[in-house]
């Protein structure tokens, strides 16, 4: 079964619609913290192809959600990326450490972010194939 589902955490809409229009051909799920992210993901996950997370949420944060994530090995299956206007190098580190794919800095380039997630996506659609 081929996954097609992008589940976008962030607690700006504003910042969840602009994610969603870069991904017209896909199903998009949405949570607004880390832990309606994790209730969204275990419901869904047979279909979730990547996360895009921001970090910085009320309740629970994308930290949060990354540790949950690293301790259930999902991020073996589906790349996480991270997308928040926090540009420290300790937040750099720590969700590199907790398993990110990658993490980019609000604003971004939309061009980019849609190229470089497709890109991801493919390589571990076609890792999954491979592992058959």
């Amino acid at each position: 079964m081929e996954k097609n589902t992008i589940l976008i955490v962030d607690d700006f809409e504003f910042n969840r619609e602009l994610l969603r229009e870069l991904f017209p051909d896909r199903e998009i799920l949405e949570a607004a913290n880390g832990s309606s992210a994790i209730e969204q993901y275990e419901q869904h996950k047979d279909e979730i192809c990547a996360v895009l997370t921001d970090i910085m949420m009320p309740q629970s944060d994308g930290f949060t959600l990354l540790e949950y994530f690293s301790k259930n090995r999902y991020m073996d299956d589906v790349p996480v990326f991270v997308i928040s206007a926090d540009t420290s190098t300790a937040a750099n580190i720590k969700a590199f450490r907790l398993g990110a794919e990658a993490m980019i800095t609000k604003p971004f380039n939309t061009n980019f972010l849609q190229k470089h997630i497709e890109h991801i996506m493919e390589l571990y659609e076609l890792r999954r194939k491979s592992n058959l």
